[in-house]
């Protein structure tokens, strides 16, 4: 009906941002006789997986838009979620949620991480609630909440592309099957990828974004969030 014809309109100036950062170390000093640092968890398996995010919309659009970031930089310090966060190429306030992915090819095949999902990382427990149902029917995943921890020691939340947008209050989250010993070096290679573990994170994604952009109203931010370290 007209109704629901406006409510689409008006929806699809609304964006779900599925981000992945493109850039590794490059050519950098040799181990074991490899210079080449080919960076395949960290961050090509996020960058695949958006692409066949992209390709399943074009299929089945959904009710908001969907927008696919590959930002530069992250390895320099986010420089490019940084800058684009602040020179988004559509208005922030049209951003409904950020979903990024770094390093979800790796560990064991029935757990990963998702931070963002607890205090006080957490910005928008509507935003997590749609992760864990989507979680149940795809990827069934025990979330490992420690690196979700304020207290973890390596900081990894502050560490990815998500941090510029949720420091802007846009709900965000961080997918990631966590580190491993062939992190930052060039051993990071595609015959260590867990290709059925990486199918069911971007399963897991996708399905987030899904519902976030389909929802009846967009995730909201948790009152008083304040992103602290």
């Amino acid at each position: 009906d007209t109704h629901n014809t406006v409510h689409y309109d008006e929806a699809r100036d609304e964006y779900v941002l599925f981000s992945s950062h493109q850039d590794h170390d490059g050519v950098r000093f040799a181990v074991d006789g490899d210079s080449i640092w080919s960076g395949a968890d960290d961050n090509a398996s996020t960058s695949v997986a958006l692409l066949a995010i992209a390709r399943a919309w074009v299929k089945q659009p959904s009710k908001r838009s969907a927008l696919f970031v590959f930002h530069g930089a992250e390895e320099k310090g986010l420089l490019g979620s940084r800058y684009h966060a602040a020179h988004p190429v559509v208005p922030l306030a049209s951003i409904v949620t950020v979903l990024n992915g770094d390093m979800i090819g790796r560990n064991h095949s029935d757990t990963a991480s998702l931070l963002g999902a607890k205090p006080p990382h957490r910005n928008s427990t509507d935003l997590v609630q749609m992760a864990i149902d989507a979680n149940r029917v795809t990827g069934k995943f025990v979330i490992d909440s420690l690196w979700d921890m304020p207290n973890h020691p390596e900081g990894f939340y502050f560490r990815s592309d998500h941090m510029p947008y949720a420091r802007l209050n846009v709900p965000s989250l961080f997918f990631t099957s966590v580190l491993h010993p062939d992190y930052h070096t060039p051993r990071d290679k595609a015959e260590d990828i867990n290709y059925p573990k990486l199918f069911r994170m971007t399963q897991w994604m996708y399905l987030t974004g899904w519902l976030a952009a389909n929802s009846a109203r967009r995730p909201g931010i948790d009152p008083g969030f304040k992103l602290e370290r």
